[in-house]
């Protein structure tokens, strides 16, 4: 499995883990909603990563700078049924929510 497989595996699960989303159409709920609901995803993140043996702060950072920034960066998906192509494209609608929930966890200390 490439990295960028398992980093959307995790955002999946962690989504998954967190419930269906219901995003209002109001974008000052979609903050407050974001506000609630930061917290617990990023926990759950953090926990992916260790169950995935995939080391937290890369896995911030590049997921952060996929989402944030536009990429070209293609990910294969054949072995779970998508094709390839942007990153976590099929998660769109939860990126801000994944974004923030990210840029509040701090990275793992160094050793």
């Amino acid at each position: 499995m490439e990295i960028l497989e398992r980093y959307e595996l995790i955002l999946t699960q962690s989504l998954d883990e967190l419930g269906p989303l219901a995003i209002p159409d109001d974008a000052e709920k979609q903050f407050e909603l974001q506000a609630l609901l930061a917290p617990d995803l990023g926990d759950i993140l953090y926990r992916l990563t260790i169950e995935h043996s995939v080391a937290f702060t890369p896995f911030r950072e590049t997921v952060i700078s996929l989402i944030a920034e536009p990429h070209q960066a293609m990910a294969s998906r054949g072995s779970r049924g998508y094709t390839d192509g942007p990153f976590a494209a099929h998660l769109e609608h939860a990126h801000p929510l994944i974004l923030l929930a990210l840029e509040m966890m701090p990275p793992d200390a160094p050793f």
